[in-house]
């Protein structure tokens, strides 16, 4: 207390001033029309640039919890809609085997490599596995290659090492789909015969045959009305379907006959 007395007094011509240019300012603003007016405009100004700062802040909080929330339901939206495209599929004897889908968000991804990949946050924790798929609103992005217990690393449709089974249509032949590395939403779609005529806009189907994903889901789109000529083959231009250079979200999916391939094609002695 002492001290503060002491402070006050080596320095009360200083606040003195202070305190008669206070009394000062709010007299002349509180008996002058346009002053008072204007402190009013100023003060509105200030309160509103700051209400809307922290309106947005709050948007942008509550918006991360909205994605998530969207991307739960996308997913249980998805699995259903699997689950019903197997009730109408005229083969499928028996029961209908539920596809897991784990929604999951994209934390580093390449798209200027040759062999690009993605990482998401989930892992086996969250029930991903090595050989699964993944989507993203309904077209195809990738295969999951490596699991930790939190993460996991996919190989995308824009890696020249890769090879991935699809149909021309739903009724189509079945070819093979690859990308020569060079634009990130274009793709080829090889041994397509002659003798199938192909349109622009035609769409690339997933043929079911690799285990990785259920049949009929997108690739994309043809591109090229006249495509190249291979011999007896044909080797068509598509469009890719998911939006790899602002890619995101996506949902991992779980073949379920994807094990009874496993089996066949790789039996035990």
């Amino acid at each position: 207390m002492r001290n503060l007395w002491n402070l006050i007094v080596r320095h009360h011509l200083i606040l003195t001033f202070m305190a008669c240019q206070g009394f000062a300012l709010a007299w002349f603003f509180s008996s002058h029309g346009h002053p008072r007016g204007q402190w009013v405009r100023t003060s509105l100004q200030v309160n509103g640039a700051w209400n809307e700062y922290v309106s947005d802040m709050s948007q942008l909080t509550g918006l991360a919890h909205q994605n998530e929330q969207l991307l739960l339901e996308n997913a249980q939206l998805r699995s259903a809609l699997l689950k019903a495209q197997q009730f109408d599929n005229p083969l499928t004897t028996g029961s209908v085997q539920g596809h897991a889908i784990v929604p999951a968000e994209v934390i580093r991804s390449t798209t200027h490599l040759s062999a690009n990949y993605l990482i998401i946050n989930k892992g086996q924790n969250d029930g991903v596995q090595a050989g699964q798929g993944a989507l993203h609103a309904g077209f195809v992005v990738g295969k999951v290659v490596e699991t930790t217990a939190t993460n996991a690393l996919l190989l995308p449709l824009i890696h020249t090492g890769m090879e991935w089974s699809a149909r021309l249509g739903k009724l189509g032949p079945v070819g093979r789909l690859l990308w020569d590395g060079k634009h990130t939403q274009t793709a080829y779609l090889e041994d397509i015969p002659r003798s199938i005529s192909v349109a622009a806009g035609d769409t690339v189907f997933t043929s079911g045959f690799q285990g990785i994903f259920p049949a009929e889901l997108t690739f994309g789109f043809v591109a090229s009305t006249t495509p190249e000529q291979d011999g007896e083959f044909q080797r068509i231009q598509l469009q890719l379907g998911a939006p790899f250079q602002a890619l995101r979200y996506i949902h991992v999916v779980d073949n379920p006959s994807s094990m009874g391939i496993e089996l066949w094609t790789n039996p035990t002695p």
